[in-house]
């Protein structure tokens, strides 16, 4: 028995598992979702079971800067990867995550009818992302809007990827004065809150915050739910084969 290929064997079957789980959640969630409507922030409270809002958000205390471009948002998360070349040097260069963090702050939907209390502790996010291989002449990232980024970092023996667009920069945000779309369940808001209604993860089985419309949401769900469930599937095909023929023959 060649220990080596029962070890990548027992990992491609362990990725494609895991790939399987993650594509159940977004699809359960994906068919969750339709089964109901968004209703106005003021006739939340009296729905039962998981409640869906859309609004404009807006801060309560205190609102964040997102680290990478300074937007004001209640809600981010971001990642710095740099280009770095294979020890192999038959391999290419991959991107590497050296930094990244979160933040979230509670905040305020609002729409014609009123406005709900967000706490976000615990909430899924479904956000747009904002890349960009661009700094300014201080270093920092700037957005990226043409349509074309090209990379011009280069592979230098010895020096591993250097050059032009060596790191990338990738942030998700969910901003003051876009849209919202929250999941969740909705309790009457505790004494010292103005708004109608709370909104919070407490006994929900999704509590979920997007930046999309509804429908946009369920399609991100879907194609994510989708990918991971067909990769996994096809990750375990590949890995079951692979310790099949270890521990038959």
């Amino acid at each position: 028995m060649d220990l080596v290929t029962v070890l990548i064997g027992l990992v491609i079957g362990g990725l494609g598992i895991a790939g399987i789980g993650y594509g159940s959640v977004s699809l359960r969630r994906w068919r969750e979702l339709g089964e109901q409507e968004p209703v106005a922030i003021n006739q939340a409270v009296a729905a039962d079971g998981l409640v869906e809002i859309e609004g404009t958000v807006r801060p309560h205390d205190s609102s964040e800067e997102s680290p990478l471009f300074g937007q004001e948002c209640v809600a981010y998360d971001y990642k710095i990867e740099k280009r770095r070349r294979s020890s192999n040097k038959n391999s290419g260069s991959s991107w590497r995550t050296i930094d990244s963090g979160e933040g979230r702050r509670p905040f305020v939907i609002e729409d014609e009818s009123g406005t709900a209390y967000v706490d976000p502790d615990g909430a899924s996010l479904s956000l747009e992302k904002e890349r960009t291989r661009k700094t300014n002449a201080a270093g920092d990232p700037v957005p990226d809007d043409s349509t074309w980024n090209f990379n011009m970092s280069l592979n230098i023996p010895g020096m591993g990827g250097v050059g032009l667009n060596n790191k990338r920069y990738t942030e998700k945000r969910l901003d003051v004065g876009g849209h919202c779309y929250a999941v969740g369940t909705a309790h009457r808001p505790q004494a010292g809150v103005d708004a109608e209604v709370t909104i919070d993860g407490e006994g929900a089985s999704t509590f979920l915050l997007s930046d999309a419309t509804e429908s946009e949401t369920r399609r991100r769900l879907l194609l994510r739910g989708a990918g991971y469930t067909l990769g996994g599937l096809l990750a375990v095909g590949v890995g079951v084969p692979i310790l099949g023929a270890e521990f038959l023959y």
